[in-house]
């Protein structure tokens, strides 16, 4: 499949490494570095037409009492019960994010918290055939720029994971990203297939009912890197960590607006 052609991905804006991220962050220097990452040179990039990035929301994460230490029934939806596997409880169901009645209206204007737990099932080491799963991936949040003179996004190189030459995935990782009305959350995920195809996915999701964007709200998101993962629900997480197709492994990504001082 080729996916390549005259459409091109917009110019790379700056690029704001995890590492760089976080420590800017937790000193309270983000903004200033952010200016100056403004006029950082773009990125060369192969010309690559992006796909829609599929994102699947688990039922009811909305009413889970922790998004960061997500309740067993999400971390271990199966266990062994006399040598046979069952669910642990009942177990939630993954739906299309663009299929929800709409997002919640009252998050602009609050700092969003995002958690990048990786990747779900945890035990995905243990598919059966791992050699399906991408060599390679690549997710990046866009932020908006803070110089009023440029409306280039700065790109947040939030997380990866490289399958050679050793299994390594980034750590999870939390951080705020300042949603308006004005500034929608954006992901870009960049996957290197299986068979070394390379792939740009992207999203912009909505609090309102824009038809075919996912919708924002606290809870619990699936990111998939195989086009079309998540067009259809009714996946049960418990069925998911059972049978595990590598078509349907996904990046678990939490969504949670910060209480209002």
């Amino acid at each position: 499949m080729d996916h390549s052609g005259e459409a091109r991905e917009e110019p790379h804006p700056a690029r704001l490494h995890r590492r760089q991220f976080l420590v800017l962050g937790s000193v309270g220097l983000l903004a200033p570095a952010l200016g100056d990452l403004a006029w950082a040179q773009p990125v060369a990039e192969a010309a690559i037409r992006p796909l829609p990035m599929p994102v699947g929301y688990i039922e009811e994460s909305e009413t889970f009492r922790n998004l960061r230490r997500l309740p067993r029934k999400v971390r271990r939806p199966l266990v062994t019960v006399d040598g046979a596997v069952e669910e642990a409880e009942a177990s939630p169901v993954i739906v299309p994010a663009a299929s929800l009645f709409q997002g919640d209206t009252n998050l602009p204007g609050r700092p969003l918290r995002i958690h990048i737990h990786g990747l779900y099932p945890s035990a995905t080491l243990k598919l059966d055939r791992p050699e399906n799963l991408p060599q390679a991936l690549d997710l990046e949040v866009l932020f908006p720029s803070p110089d009023p003179a440029s409306s280039q996004p700065l790109r947040f190189y939030a997380w990866s994971f490289r399958k050679k030459p050793a299994w390594s995935p980034s750590p999870p990782v939390s951080f705020r990203f300042p949603l308006d009305w004005e500034a929608e959350l954006q992901l870009v995920l960049r996957v290197r297939t299986a068979a070394g195809e390379s792939l740009v996915l992207r999203t912009k999701f909505t609090v309102d009912a824009e038809s075919g964007r996912p919708r924002l709200r606290r809870g619990a998101y699936l990111l998939g890197f195989t086009p079309g993962a998540w067009d259809r629900g009714g996946v049960k997480l418990a069925d998911l960590s059972r049978r595990m197709p590598a078509e349907l492994v996904s990046i678990l990504v939490t969504m949670d607006p910060e209480k209002e001082e």
